[in-house]
């Protein structure tokens, strides 16, 4: 069963290499946005964000923040961003769209980086490492899987729909692609499960060395 995954996986993968590059170029860009705008900030704006940060690793220190509240909360946010690209992928418009979805993705990951190694170095860098990198691994593949797909989808959509004859063929596809964005959902839900499980305990004590 692993074996058959994998090789659907990679023939996905091998059909769509383009799309795959165009994909990882917008994510790449988006980091460095996100790092660029760090760099541009203003000092007053960026010691709120520290002061912002610093009180965050207070409260984690103090347990003052619900583990219910941090899980909900992750889950809403990606699984709104997932369920966009989901719709973006069965409209013929939504091309773009997901190429801004997969950018601020990057954007977000790319901000966090520079903004946490800039302000605190070695710790930053740890944090980032424990307490940040591990679901976002999870997540930034399901992305850009997911805008792969929902790209794939739409310019097959409209390769084949003045073709009456495969029609069949796309309704097959589509019932594919819903049963694809839920397995995708289900490893959304694995990684907020590890930012509300894991992640916090490194945030917790890297966090206690920097407030």
């Amino acid at each position: 069963m692993f074996a058959v995954i994998v090789d659907l996986i990679k023939k996905h993968v091998k059909t769509n290499i383009v799309i795959y590059i165009i994909i990882i170029l917008c994510l790449l860009i988006g980091i460095s946005v996100g790092g660029f705008t760090v760099k541009i900030m203003s000092p007053d704006h960026k010691q709120e964000l520290v002061s912002y940060l610093r009180g965050f690793f207070r409260l984690f220190h103090n347990d003052s923040i619900k583990s219910g509240d941090i899980f909900s909360q992750s889950l809403i946010n990606n699984i709104q961003l997932l369920v966009l690209c989901y719709i973006l992928g069965i409209s013929i418009i939504g091309i773009i769209g997901v190429f801004f979805i997969i950018a601020f993705k990057g954007f977000v990951v790319g901000f966090t980086v520079g903004l946490l190694m800039e302000q605190f170095r070695f710790k930053g860098c740890l944090l980032f490492l424990l307490g940040v990198l591990p679901q976002n691994l999870i997540i930034i593949s399901v992305f850009i899987v997911a805008s792969a797909l929902s790209l794939s989808f739409v310019l097959t959509f409209i390769r084949n729909k003045p073709n009456k004859t495969k029609q069949t063929n796309i309704y097959r596809k589509f019932l594919a692609y819903t049963v694809t964005y839920l397995i995708f959902s289900v490893l959304i839900l694995i990684a907020v499960s590890i930012e509300t499980v894991i992640s916090p305990m490194f945030i917790k004590i890297i966090g206690a060395y920097i407030q």
